[in-house]
């Protein structure tokens, strides 16, 4: 039977390449290009005058962000969770490079045939077609560390099978020191610290997507508590057909969320599903001190019945009360104009320099009043309406301090999935009510009084 399924795949895929050297070479030439073309549209701008070399310098960044996202996709691992990560915070980026990074979240180059069996029948130690009554050669998506297919069981179940590109956790140091120096040199980032936070966090994140066991434990543990939430979904894991590098899971019928909530005529009903999927992420966060910590579009699909799957538990995040409760604290403070107040929830959660320096009162209102708008207006906010990105950089061009007041490490990925969510919230623009829900989980948590804040 296996070999039906061979002939299926009628060849279709390629080999990933693993070796340290090979995905060294293959990331140090395109730094060369990226830098040529860098240097030869400078000097094209400096003859052509400040208009037509603006423009040139604009195409040349937008071929380099092609390359820099074509060689992200074929390398996988550490490269392409990298344009994953960055496509999903528009805040950093010209949206132009979101648009081509956000093609890192659709599909990248599958594995060739043998290489995927391979790996699955050395992971579950059994030919495939023992395994699965039915697997689909060709690839349904393709994550950072590993694509999925689809499968059924023996008993009719259908799945969806997560299997790693071989070799790939190996990689992941050598590819992140060159992924550094490809980004500064392609003027990715406007920081070196912002850089380096975003490569740590990556880091953490591949370690632990590495472990597909680890992922179905969480999926076991951590699913029913969310698919207790009306209206949210969560796939069923199978121990007995997954491993460190083979994950076999339920499969979910449904369109990416965005792709889906954009086809929905009703506006209403786009705005319940919205809200219903936000309104998740709050009471993880706040109420239970846990994170899906993964927050791109593909991870979120859209059901024929209006349900939200949340897909992907590779990266799940606990915090303690502690701090979930004291980022309530700062909302209230927002709330009350307070920027004392603000100051001293931001020194007690660890922002800022060891000499807990901070910027004044004043200027942390000034600057809340900017960044949270939308948990400050009453009743729903179209994100796809706020273009606060120019603002923040003038904001913070006229206040340096602000750029020490550098979060705890383990805030990183909760600020990783608010970028999240309001990217999918740009991208969608239909107005949420924010403000409710935030004031709801400061009510429920005993932070702030009923009414209070309505």
């Amino acid at each position: 039977m296996s070999k039906d399924w061979e002939s299926l795949a009628g060849g279709r895929g390629q080999k990933p390449t693993t070796g340290r050297l090979g995905r060294a070479i293959k990331l140090g030439g395109l730094a060369t290009r990226v830098t040529g073309s860098l240097i030869t549209h400078g000097i094209k701008g400096k003859i052509l005058g400040k208009e037509r070399g603006a423009a040139a310098q604009a195409d040349a960044f937008m071929r380099n962000a092609d390359r820099i996202v074509e060689t992200m996709g074929q390398l996988k691992g550490a490269a392409m969770k990298i344009g994953q990560m960055l496509s999903i915070d528009t805040d950093g980026l010209p949206p132009e490079f979101v648009d081509r990074l956000s093609a890192l979240q659709r599909s990248a180059p599958p594995m060739d045939w043998d290489t995927l069996r391979g790996q699955v029948e050395s992971a579950l130690d059994r030919p495939i077609d023992e395994a699965y009554q039915f697997f689909d050669p060709d690839p349904i998506g393709s994550a950072s560390i590993g694509q999925v297919h689809r499968a059924r069981l023996f008993d009719g179940t259908d799945v969806a099978v997560k299997i790693q590109y071989p070799g790939i956790a190996a990689t992941l140091e050598s590819d992140l020191k060159n992924l550094s120096a490809l980004l500064n040199m392609g003027r990715v980032f406007a920081s070196k610290a912002r850089l380096e936070a975003f490569l740590e966090e990556a880091r953490q994140s591949l370690l632990e997507e590495a472990d597909y066991d680890r992922e179905a434990q969480s999926l076991l543990k951590y699913g029913p508590l969310l698919a207790s939430l009306p209206g949210i979904r969560t796939p069923k894991a199978f121990p007995d057909l997954t491993a460190p590098t083979v994950l076999t899971m339920e499969f979910i019928e449904g369109e990416k969320i965005d792709e889906g909530l954009l086809a929905l005529e009703d506006e209403g009903a786009r705005r319940e599903i919205l809200e219903r999927l936000i309104y998740a992420f709050v009471w993880m966060f706040h109420d239970e001190q846990i994170i899906h910590a993964d927050p791109h579009p593909g991870n979120f699909l859209l059901t024929a019945d209006g349900d939200v799957a949340i897909l992907d538990f590779g990266c799940i995040r606990t915090f303690t009360p502690t701090f979930t409760d004291g980022m309530l604290h700062l909302l209230c403070a927002f709330w009350d104009g307070d920027g004392a107040a603000a100051q001293r929830h931001y020194r007690r959660l660890g922002f800022g320099p060891e000499d807990g320096a901070l910027p004044s009162p004043e200027k942390l209102t000034a600057y809340h009043d900017l960044i949270l708008a939308p948990l400050g207006e009453k009743g729903p906010f179209n994100f796809g309406e706020w273009a606060v990105n120019a603002e923040v950089r003038r904001f913070m061009r006229g206040n340096l301090e602000f750029l020490k007041m550098v979060p705890p490490a383990d805030s990183l990925m909760y600020f990783r999935v608010v970028a999240g969510l309001k990217g999918l919230l740009n991208r969608v623009a239909v107005p949420v009510d924010v403000n409710a829900l935030a004031v709801d989980a400061a009510v429920r948590r005993g932070i702030a009084q009923p009414g209070q804040y309505r």
